[in-house]
Parts: structure tokens; C-alpha cells; sequence
């Protein structure tokens, strides 16, 4: 195999990462995470889609190592800065919260018109000559 096939691991890991988050709310009876949720994986959608550059021959970082770290520091802080405001708080909803950001990723570049090449964020769009 010549090309590695992004589309497709794109597709399926955000649809399987979008269903365990749905159970997780399913089976925590979490409306304020589902909410939440829907609210990130739009976002992820949107930023995929607004932000999403094919790396080529730039020395632009993968979208995934760019994201990353932010949403890891993200998500350590979020359960301690909802916890005053909500109470108890479930780490399985706070975590599927954060993934469907990524799974909003994944689909959208999976589906959109870098579905097949490596892709970066960028604020800068790329000149295709």
C-alpha cells in the first residue's frame, strides 16, 4: 500500500468515537454533557473544516499533534471548574464531552476535500498552483 488510506481511518475512528460518547450519555442520562457534546462536535466540525490544510510540502504539524495538548489540558481542567457550578461531575461524560471535538474532526476532514491527505491547522490558506 502506497498511500495510507485517511478517509477511512478518519471515518470509522470518529464514528466509533461518536458512538461510545453516545452511550456514555446514554447511560449516564446526562442532558447538560449531551448538550454540551453536540455543542463541541460542531465546533470540531467547523474548526476541520475552517482551519484544515493539507500538510504537503509545509512544515505544518498534523492537525492531531497540533489539538492534542489543548484539549488534554482541557480536559484536566474542566471537571474542576464545572464541579462548583454543577456538582458531582462523571468523568466518562466529561471525557465523551472532549471526544466528540475529535470525532467532529475526524468526520469532517474524513469526509471533506482533504479526506485523503495529511492535514495540519492552519490560519493561512495554502496556494495550490
Amino acid at each position: 500500500m502506497k498511500q495510507v488510506p485517511y478517509a477511512a481511518i478518519r471515518l470509522v475512528a470518529g464514528a466509533v468515537a461518536a458512538l461510545w460518547c453516545v452511550y456514555q450519555f446514554v447511560n449516564a442520562s446526562s442532558l447538560l454533557g449531551t448538550a454540551f457534546g453536540l455543542v463541541f462536535f460542531i465546533a470540531g466540525w467547523v474548526v476541520a473544516r475552517r482551519f484544515g490544510r493539507p500538510v504537503g510540502s509545509s512544515d505544518a504539524r498534523p492537525w492531531l499533534d497540533t489539538v492534542l495538548p489543548i484539549a488534554i489540558a482541557a480536559f484536566a481542567i474542566a471537571p474542576a471548574a464545572a464541579y462548583p457550578f454543577i456538582g458531582q461531575i462523571s468523568i466518562a461524560v466529561t471525557a465523551a464531552v472532549f471526544v466528540l471535538f475529535f470525532a467532529g474532526m475526524s468526520l469532517s476532514l474524513g469526509a471533506g476535500p482533504y479526506a485523503n491527505e495529511k492535514v495540519a491547522l492552519s490560519l493561512k490558506a495554502e496556494s495550490r498552483s
